[in-house]
């Protein structure tokens, strides 16, 4: 790492200039002048302190202000390292640290300024340059860091990408849904999934007083009502999300001009729009929040952070400096380390970009992060991808634009309208939240964190430790203290769990409804009625879906799950047509006929860059209406599929050894059969098929191992058949095919 030789008195540069040393685009230098101009005069600098002031409270921010007040250097000096910087986290930080000099202030004044203009988007230089274009198979890390870097050069921002967004929203909704149900009905993946954020809560001052034996299972019931709460708002956020874009499908409105036109006409869609926005944005600082936990409990990083939370409640997570300077005098702290060190500390605009270039410079690190970071990166990164769907892009802008001038001058049955869109509760029911400084609409954006807050208070009442003190007790010496132990809770103990609190989470839901709209409180939460037949139970069987256990007793055939086509075309396959198909003819027929340039797209860059230039434009086939009822595969995928689509009987303990499954196995059979890639930065990888109405489908890669454990790949295969209606069945063997 870089480390400073100190300050030396340089004089007027020019942009350029300062560009070059600084390690940085021109774009760059003119917005920080505009920053440090705006803050330091009128009324920049009275606007830069009341944020300041909301967004850290009266007393921190009073002393923020005075650090950013004082000039402890002299201006136009210049900042020289004793070596040059090769790292981006070192060029980084050589431009923090050389534009601090030429400017006479400290590197945490800069950041202070820097942060006020990043998160309001003020006092940018012209964009002249043109927009980025996603390329071919770009992962969304990838995607996002291109897009940061070239913002960062001055190229205006990209274009909504309707169907992207579309078809996450949709994978990211039936993942959570399935998610949720599963808490119910797999008693082995609820307690490993309790277990392991048990592992990542901070406790309160007053838990760490408690007994080892009683301060252990707070700390688990803790989690299961962190994990429950967070699993509401991801299913509230997506399902906000995949309706509202399932309805822009259905009625035709496939272009970011079309839209826009259709919400200017219809304010009732406008203000969906802004629910989806804002239930998104809030739960996208849930996962940065969730994120950050998630890595200083991880085995590498512990050591490395220390989180604690103060007597009003509020996390915190700081760097261990002993710990890290005794790994920086034993030459083992790198620069990938201290990025995800600050990224634990702070949100950070830049994380996909940074990680992206991290792990492209030394593929290595990666090792360091567990499977839990991973897992957590990937939600986040599709979180954060959809997000600037409405935050870096001119759609999102005018959205916000146009829905904020509206909330100001909107009265009377106008804003009735809008908090009956905006609020799925009772507005009577949850007290109101005073504004803040990231709410982009007024009373529209603070509608969703006034019933999130609303929400959680009740779902923090619950508690499951009437199943977790007999537990403990029987296992032992330790107590939890171990994933298995947690994961063997008695079937009928675990049923009569859930019978509870779906019970009290069903009434909660109810008193905070609309009286014009009853159940819609369940409904946006993912909530059952603890006296509906059909409310999904555990079973000795191990079925993870209800329907999947009913297919078996009485026959009932799946039907695949549709949804909307994004681009109406004559389809090549029609719904319901029975005659099993190659894998090859299907995708040959879906490409036959195909005489549309749908859309075009380059090839995936593996390296980030500033580029705007697409390296080759392709035109993409007319993909079928639906999936076809069957596939003929040759003998290596199709041992994947009936792999994956055994019975969940199979998996008992005593049951005979069966073959084992590798994830790019896995990938690779999706492939065969059409189904395009889609990474992310972390272990979130998204399956969209080759048919328009059938359903993207995303699943966690496994980290770093790649071989799926027996219960991975029951979770793979149940939801796989809900989704596309798919049995064992469905998968036969092509005669005469290579393996």
């Amino acid at each position: 790492m870089s480390s400073r030789r100190g300050r030396v008195r340089t004089g007027e540069k020019t942009v350029s200039q300062r560009a070059a040393e600084w390690y940085t685009s021109p774009w760059v230098v003119e917005w920080l002048d505009n920053t440090v101009q705006a803050c330091t005069t009128s009324p920049g600098k009275e606007q830069f302190e009341s944020w300041i002031i909301e967004k850290h409270g009266a007393l921190a921010g009073r002393k923020l202000i005075e650090t950013c007040n004082r000039r402890p250097h002299v201006s136009r000096a210049a900042y020289v390292p004793d070596c040059t910087p090769k790292t981006e986290e070192e060029k980084r930080t050589a431009m923090w640290l050389g534009a601090a000099a030429y400017y006479g202030v400290s590197k945490d004044t800069l950041n202070i300024w820097h942060e006020y203009s990043a998160e309001n988007n003020l006092y940018w230089p012209e964009r002249t340059k043109p927009p980025p274009k996603r390329r071919k198979a770009e992962n969304s890390g990838q995607w996002m860091a291109r897009v940061n870097a070239m913002l960062l050069e001055g190229h205006k921002a990209p274009v909504i990408d309707l169907d992207y967004a579309r078809r996450t929203a949709i994978a990211e909704f039936d993942k959570t849904r399935d998610t949720l149900e599963r808490m119910r009905t797999d008693p082995r993946a609820f307690g490993a999934d309790i277990f392991e954020r048990s592992r990542s809560i901070i406790p309160s001052p007053c838990v760490l007083e408690y007994p080892p034996l009683k301060k252990q299972w707070v700390n688990i019931d803790d989690a299961f009502r962190t994990r429950l709460n967070f699993l509401s708002m991801m299913h509230l956020g997506w399902r906000s999300a995949a309706l509202l874009f399932e309805e822009l499908a259905a009625r035709g409105l496939n272009t970011p001009s079309a839209v826009e036109r259709a919400y200017q006409r219809d304010s009732a869609l406008m203000w969906r729009m802004v629910a989806a926005m804002d239930r998104i944005g809030d739960l996208h600082r849930k996962m940065w929040a969730n994120f950050q936990q998630v890595i200083a409990a991880s085995e590498y990083y512990r050591p490395l952070l220390k989180p604690w939370r103060d007597e009003d409640g509020l996390a915190h997570i700081e760097a261990n400096r002993p710990a890290i300077h005794a790994l920086m005098r034993e030459g083992k702290f790198s620069a990938f380390d201290e990025f995800m060190i600050r990224a634990a500390e702070e949100v950070r605009t830049d994380f996909f970009y940074g990680i992206e270039t991290c792990l492209q410079e030394d593929p290595s690190h990666a090792k360091k992060l567990s499977s839990e970071v991973y897992e957590a990166m990937g939600d986040l990164a599709a979180a954060s991808e959809f997000q600037s769907q409405f935050s870096k892009t001119e759609f999102g802008s005018a959205l916000v634009k146009h829905a904020a001038a509206l909330e100001r001058r909107t009265v009377g049955a106008q804003r009735a309208e809008m908090r009956s869109t905006m609020f799925f509760m009772d507005p009577d029911k949850v007290p109101p939240e005073s504004p803040q400084y990231w709410d982009r609409v007024g009373e529209a954006s603070r509608a969703t964190r006034a019933m999130a807050a609303g929400w959680s208070r009740r779902v923090f009442d619950v508690s499951i430790q009437g199943v977790l003190i007999p537990m403990q007790a029987a296992a032992g010496p330790g107590g939890l203290d171990t994933r298995a132990k947690l994961e063997a809770i008695p079937l009928r103990s675990f049923n009569n769990m859930w019978k509870l609190l779906d019970g009290y989470l069903w009434r909660t839901a109810a008193e905070l409804d609309r009286a014009d709209e009853p159940g819609r409180v369940a409904r946006e939460y993912g909530l059952w009625d603890a006296n509906d037949p059909a409310r999904p139970v555990a079973s000795a069987r191990g079925h993870i879906f209800k329907e999947l256990e009913l297919e078996v007793d009485q026959g009932a055939r799946l039907e695949p799950k549709t949804t909307p086509a994004y681009v109406l075309h004559i389809p090549v396959a029609q719904a319901g047509e029975s005659g099993a198909q190659s894998a090859h003819a299907y995708l040959a027929n879906a490409n036959a006929g195909a005489k549309e340039k749908v859309k075009t797209r380059g090839d995936a860059s593996k390296k980030v860059d500033a580029s705007g230039e697409d390296e080759s434009d392709e035109a993409e086939p007319v993909l079928p209406a639906c999936l076809p009822s069957a596939f003929k595969l040759g003998k290596k995928a199709l041992k994947i599929f009936r792999r994956i689509l055994e019975p969940p009987e199979e998996e008992r303990d005593d049951a005979p050894a069966k073959g084992q499954v590798r994830w790019g196995d896995f990938e690779n059979a999706m492939k065969r059969i059409g189904f395009e890639i889609i990474q992310t930065a972390g272990s979130s990888v998204r399956f969209d098929p080759p048919a328009m109405t059938a359903r993207p489908i995303t699943f966690h890669r496994p980290h770093p191992d790649s071989l799926l454990s027996p219960h991975a790949i029951k979770w793979l295969g149940a939801r796989l058949k809900r989704t596309y209606g798919w049995t064992m069945g469905t998968f036969q063997r092509m005669e005469g095919e290579a393996a």
